[in-house]
């Protein structure tokens, strides 16, 4: 959170690390305390993301200028007036909604949860190597569409090969978020909980991806 910067209800942000999230609408704003600094706790309502729970002390978050918001919700104009019937368009047309075949590739939030422990994260992640790493198994690339969408049959709504197309960009950010939370995990002096880790992980993709990121 910039140096006193507060948000309230209703304030419109953009997320500077999520761009492709959208604007995002404050719902709900409680005052915290971040390693020993001020933050706040907001719920906000991402128009491609919807709600999301963040952390002022550790998401990077802008408030939207008004006047670049009155100059793209005028409606008066044709160009600038958002389209209710396409998500994919207009901040507004994108509440509760998620743009076509986002929902594969986004991190689950209990990796990512800011209030989370590091090492309860970091066990969300190991455990996700269940789904393997390649997508090539077609029971595994099932199994973690069934668990990405929250859908019985994911192939309802997605063909085998969006979801084949999918699993790689998954891994990718999956693998990224790995080497960084552990990383910052050293930093912090943890390597002792790292070590453990490594020593009780079952899944030996999810070890090796650890031995790999501990030794980066």
């Amino acid at each position: 959170m910039a140096q006193g910067v507060l948000f309230t209800s209703g304030d419109v942000v953009v997320h500077a690390r999520r761009p492709e999230w959208g604007d995002g609408v404050v719902d709900r704003a409680v005052t915290v305390e971040h390693e020993g600094k001020a933050a706040q706790r907001l719920v906000i309502r991402f128009a491609h993301q919807g709600m999301v729970t963040l952390n002022t002390g550790v998401a990077p978050l802008v408030r939207k200028d008004a006047s670049s918001m009155a100059s793209t919700t005028t409606p008066s104009s044709s160009s600038s007036r958002p389209n209710l019937g396409n998500p994919g368009t207009g901040w507004l047309g994108g509440l509760g909604e998620k743009r076509t075949g986002e929902e594969l590739y986004k991190l689950p939030d209990v990796m990512t949860d800011p209030f989370a422990t590091h090492a309860r994260r970091l066990q969300a992640t190991l455990d996700s190597y269940r789904f393997g790493t390649d997508g090539r198994d077609p029971r595994l690339l099932l199994d973690w569409a069934v668990a990405q969408t929250g859908l019985n049959d994911p192939l309802t709504k997605y063909t085998r090969p969006e979801l084949e197309q999918a699993f790689p960009r998954y891994n990718r950010d999956r693998e990224n978020h790995l080497f960084e939370l552990v990383r910052f995990m050293k930093r912090q002096g943890e390597a002792a909980t790292l070590n453990k880790m490594v020593q009780e992980a079952t899944l030996p993709a999810a070890r090796a991806a650890l031995q790999r990121a501990i030794r980066a």
